[in-house]
């Protein structure tokens, strides 16, 4: 992919997660996770990710979060994510999507 158009798009990326943060200090989940779906379908383009490969990424995250107990206390319906239960095992398509950390959510004022 052309720079020009690779550095476009993640501008893209990074004011959308501006805008996710946004619509999440207003409690707009089903916003927000629609951009996310935005976010992410960007992020394959840029990263030149085919459908088969981050759906190979998508069944790895499932099996591992199978296979990660539920930590201790949790009263909620699913596994707790930690920092720890995020590590992906390394393989050609996780090398190239940066997951970044979870982010909390920004305070706006209501204009």
């Amino acid at each position: 992919m052309p720079m020009d158009r690779t550095e476009r798009l993640s501008g893209i990326v990074e004011a959308l997660s501006e805008y996710i943060d946004v619509v999440q200090a207003y409690d707009l989940a089903d916003t927000a996770a629609l951009l996310r779906m935005v976010k992410l379908d960007l992020q394959t383009h840029i990263h030149d990710i085919s459908e088969e490969e981050l759906k190979a990424l998508c069944e790895a995250v499932e099996e591992h979060q199978a296979a990660v107990p539920a930590v201790a206390g949790h009263s909620g319906g699913g596994p707790e994510h930690t920092h720890a239960s995020l590590v992906l095992p390394s393989s050609s398509v996780s090398d190239r999507i940066l997951l970044g950390a979870p982010r909390s959510p920004r305070r706006y004022r209501r204009m």
